[in-house]
């Protein structure tokens, strides 16, 4: 695993791979000769501590006076650039070049989320090691391959996985339809487009064929594509994308066969690099979990600062056995690039079915805060996720060292477990199900008895299964109504004077002392264990 803290990317590379579809150099156009060190989030009411080299979005700036000021501020920190949205006046450039701090504009139509996930993406491909670039970078090397493809057809060009992710485009894409605009902000082809060239059969054909195909355009507000799927022998690994305005010639469909079998070589290196890349991370987090001294250098490792952590762990939701290994690793990455925008410091991993991350929360404020701040993120996660893809995420902790992280992965796994139970996507806090989990510990204890076999609960069933009768179910109204014969007697629909016959029969038949409070918790406790068991 690279250590974070050693990660480089040329910024004039980064603005080239992202393009003037989402950037453009303001101002000095020539300033963009620096190492990139990472990204960070500017929040006027939170400032983050700066290091030489960051790349700073001011999502928070309100005006032209406020980013006057933050130039002023980041002059000193020596940042690799500031990132602004809009129009940028006269006075804003003459600001930036006086404090030598580039200034870069964010297209109008991209959104903060957006930039921020593609940014960290690129980062993260790229390690120098003391100044000196170990090996290349797949991700790097496949947006300088797209944009070779799109010379070579002279058609702007996207580079997608078999689940229609976007791994890289080309350069203009603004040459393109909002279609394919929204594809590359979003990392993804659009939902509604991908379901509807699958029900008309265009990836089954795309799929099928070794050649390009010529897909049409729906109506007039959607240019026509020609796209070629990337195979590894029989094996699909991804596809080729271009945008057209009408069908190309044989020699051009040609030359795109050819990039396709290009593209499989940039896949399959980039596979095996990612798969090191997340096989070492989760040894590494294994090792912050384990404690010990090791856990010191694997948490530098991963950037996790001594301090307040959270743990989130996380399961994907409806996927068949045979599936789920891939569901859970495409959780982890999905999870491991929405974290990196909000969270820099903070890791990823699948280890042993969960997905689990570490967040450092040192510096949010409280323990309240802190928690709520990344149960908002889980939750907004979540939500992104939908219903395509339903995920669980439960938060643990915080806790104020590395060495109660296991305290805050045994409550965010117990929170997983509840929520798995009901079955649909959600996020919550160890605390937000902290009866439930409880009721969880219960049955782990009760696991090898059967509630109906014994105590006076079990009297009582057999009682109802003879005869007939409705006794346990009265017993249940009677302990949730804490004991009002009133509202119990409304809840199962019958007389007060009625109830307070079946109370004098459960003591009977249950051999129950209704007015010790043990007897009346024990009796509560096997009626939600035979609730929650099949």
């Amino acid at each position: 695993m690279p250590d974070k803290s050693l990660t480089r990317i040329r910024l004039q590379r980064l603005v080239d791979d992202l393009g003037s579809t989402l950037l453009e150099v303001v101002e000095p156009a020539g300033a963009l000769d620096t190492d990139v060190t990472g990204v960070t989030i500017f929040d006027p009411h939170d400032e983050p501590p700066l290091c030489a080299g960051e790349l700073v979005l001011g999502v928070g700036l309100q005006d032209e006076k406020q980013t006057a000021e933050v130039i002023g501020r980041l002059a000193p920190a020596k940042v690799a650039a500031l990132v602004v949205k809009g129009n940028v006046s006269l006075a804003l450039r003459e600001r930036a070049r006086d404090q030598g701090v580039p200034l870069i504009a964010l297209t109008r139509s991209a959104s903060w989320f957006h930039l921020a996930v593609l940014l960290q993406a690129l980062l993260e491909r790229w390690l120098v090691i003391d100044g000196d670039q170990h090996g290349t970078s797949s991700a790097g090397d496949l947006f300088a391959f797209a944009n070779a493809v799109s010379a070579l057809v002279d058609a702007p060009i996207t580079v997608e996985d078999e689940a229609s992710h976007v791994l890289a485009f080309s350069g203009r894409q603004d040459e393109a339809d909002p279609g394919r605009i929204e594809t590359v902000l979003g990392r993804r082809m659009p939902q509604g487009t991908r379901r509807m060239l699958e029900e008309s059969g265009v990836f089954r054909e795309l799929h099928r064929s070794r050649e390009p195909i010529y897909v049409p355009g729906p109506d007039e507000s959607v240019l026509p594509r020609v796209a070629v799927a990337v195979r590894a022998g029989e094996e699909v690994l991804g596809s080729l994308w271009a945008v057209v305005r009408e069908p190309w010639p044989e020699d051009r469909m040609r030359a795109l066969a050819t990039a396709a079998d290009m593209a499989a070589l940039h896949l399959l290196r980039q596979r095996s690099a990612l798969d090191l890349e997340r096989r070492l991370n989760a040894e590494l987090l294994q090792a912050v979990f384990d404690g010990g001294q090791d856990a010191v250098e694997a948490a530098s490792r991963l950037g996790l600062r001594e301090g307040s952590l959270c743990v989130l762990t996380g399961q994907p939701l409806g996927v068949e056995s045979a599936d789920y290994e891939m569901a859970s690793r495409h959780l982890a990455i999905s999870l491991s690039l929405h974290l990196s925008a909000i969270h820099p410091r903070s890791a990823v991993a699948w280890i042993g079915g969960f997905v689990y991350a570490v967040i450092s929360v040192a510096g949010c404020g409280t323990q309240e805060r802190a928690l709520r701040r990344v149960h908002a993120t889980a939750s907004d996660f979540v939500s992104r996720m939908g219903n395509r893809t339903p995920a669980v995420i439960g938060v643990g902790g915080p806790v104020p060292t590395r060495s109660l992280l296991d305290r805050a992965r045994a409550e965010a796994e117990s929170t997983v477990r509840v929520l798995r139970d009901g079955g649909r996507g959600a996020a919550a806090c160890f605390d937000d199900v902290f009866l439930e989990t409880v009721l969880d510990k219960l049955d782990d204890v009760l696991a090898g008895e059967d509630p109906r076999a014994r105590g006076p609960v079990a009297r009582l069933l057999a009682y109802d299964e003879a005869n007939g009768a409705d006794l346990t179910t009265s017993l249940k109204a009677y302990l949730d109504a804490f004991g009002d014969v009133i509202a119990a007697a409304a809840v199962t629909g019958v007389h007060p004077n009625t109830f307070r016959y079946r109370l004098r029969r459960i003591r009977e038949v249950g051999d129950l002392d209704l007015d010790d409070p043990r007897s009346r918790l024990a009796a509560l406790v096997q009626l939600a264990t035979l609730q929650r068991r099949p």
